[in-house]
């Protein structure tokens, strides 16, 4: 399933990171509509027990610090895989719940995506207490 969007720079940071922690050394580069699926399907186990909002607020080392102006937010076409639509809709709908909002971009689903799965290699996933 191909789906259009607009990534801002700091997504487009996070799908580098996510690509060059996972990824590092292999000859051919993903492209992002893969690591976007492979980053969602790395958090599927836990995607209820996430912490979405100490993820949004979490600093991403490489990304949040990036200074980089070369690398600019982005109108791209992602292919994914229509289950992993069906979850950005999902996380969509529990984003709105979540942080108290009555509209979530896919393109923000899609950082926090990319910002868990670089935590979770990381080692720095935050999980809900209890």
């Amino acid at each position: 399933m191909r789906v259009r969007m607009k990534l801002s720079r700091i997504t487009v940071l996070a799908f580098h990171e996510f690509r060059r922690i996972k990824y590092e050394g292999e000859e051919l580069k993903p492209s992002n509509g893969y690591v976007l699926n492979s980053a969602y399907e790395m958090l599927l186990p836990k995607l209820n027990v996430i912490d979405w909002q100490a993820v949004n607020k979490k600093y991403i080392p490489n990304v949040s610090d990036n200074k980089d102006v070369t690398i600019t937010k982005i109108s791209t076409t992602l292919n994914m895989k229509e289950s992993i639509s069906q979850g950005i809709d999902d996380l969509q709908n529990l984003f709105k719940r979540d942080f108290d909002t009555d509209r979530v971009f896919k393109s923000f689903v899609v950082k926090l995506i990319l910002f868990a799965a670089i935590l979770d290699l990381n080692g720095e996933l935050p999980l809900k207490k209890g």
